[in-house]
């Protein structure tokens, strides 16, 4: 249930609702703030603004009408009634991206990484704050816990049983993670975006890299997980977490190896990626079918991504090390 902050004229109003306003609003602003101290381009930052938040309150739709058709009548219900349903966080990635590039395409914006930079870091900030929003429904909880108390549970009335649970605080370690990411993008970007060295898209590409890490543990915490129709049990964001992570080191890696030429170090850190990578994913079947030795199973899943992306970081550096130097001469 969710709880409502007030009714006015009989139309509920609930604080979630007003959270993820106030945490839409810090997004757009920070976006702004960091796209036109550096692009100039006021056009293309006011006109990303409605675009963004219209194909994100869409897509955001058609990710949880997918991956749940049950709270729905139908897809046409789903898709033109906003009175009632829930949306996925994952279609804002979506609507935003797509907006960007349509920007883009009809001449608008001068560069899709450039405006994916900003919004990457906008949209941190605005994770950081929406997630609170979980504090004022039952959403975003993860297994019953011994510990009764912040940060490590939030309560939550089981709508079966009228009693109350105290549930891993999904929410609030999403929140902070990402308020984390925010800051150190927020000062890597402006203490990076002025130099030659710098290439547009590199904030929106470690921002995809570290937030996806996080998300492959956290989302599988979650009793209330999206998942794929075809099997009900592989989470879609895991997926999509890793697929992404993955398309960053092919990046990075990509790079590395067209800016110093091929070394025969780069096999060891691609052998130590992948197997963070591999006992992430054996990690998640572990705690699927060991519960009990969920704290052991999360804990070696988070220091094997947190190795998977510090690595990635590492070609990162190395790579851009190379191109300062072609741009010093």
């Amino acid at each position: 249930m969710e709880r409502i902050a007030y009714i006015s004229a009989g139309v509920p109003v609930y604080y979630n609702g007003i959270v993820l306003a106030i945490a839409a609003a810090g997004a757009m602003c920070f976006f702004l703030a960091f796209y036109l101290n550096r692009s100039e381009n006021f056009s293309a930052g006011f006109a990303a603004l409605p675009l963004s938040l219209g194909l994100s309150i869409v897509f955001s739709r058609l990710c949880h009408w997918y991956a749940r058709p049950d709270g729905y009548t139908g897809f046409l219900a789903a898709m033109t009634d906003y009175t009632s349903g829930d949306y996925a966080l994952m279609g804002a990635f979506f609507g935003c991206f797509l907006a960007a590039l349509l920007l883009r395409l009809v001449g608008l914006s001068r560069s899709l990484p450039e405006m994916l930079d900003s919004m990457s870091i906008g949209g941190a900030a605005g994770i950081s704050v929406g997630r609170l929003a979980a504090f004022f429904g039952t959403a975003d909880r993860g297994q019953v816990v011994k510990l009764q108390f912040l940060p490590f549970a939030s309560p939550v009335v089981n709508a079966v049983s009228g009693a109350t649970e105290y549930r891993f605080a999904t929410f609030l370690y999403q929140s902070v993670f990402a308020l984390i990411l925010f800051l150190c993008l927020a000062r890597f970007y402006l203490k990076n975006s002025k130099r030659r060295s710098y290439r547009n898209g590199d904030a929106a590409l470690l921002f995809l890299l570290w937030y996806c890490a996080s998300q492959v543990v956290l989302d599988s915490t979650r009793y209330d997980s999206l998942f794929f129709r075809w099997n009900g049990f592989v989470s879609i964001v895991q997926v999509l977490s890793a697929i992404a992570i993955v398309l960053v080191i092919v990046v990075f890696s990509s790079r590395l190896v067209k800016n110093r030429g091929f070394q025969v170090w780069y096999l060891g850190a691609w052998a130590l990626i992948a197997g963070g990578i591999g006992l992430a994913g054996f990690m998640e079947y572990y705690v699927q079918r060991h519960g009990n030795a969920a704290l052991f199973a999360y804990t070696l899943m988070s220091l094997s991504l947190v190795l998977t992306a510090g690595l990635t970081v590492l070609l990162y550096k190395a790579g851009r090390k190379r191109e300062k130097l072609h741009h010093s001469l």
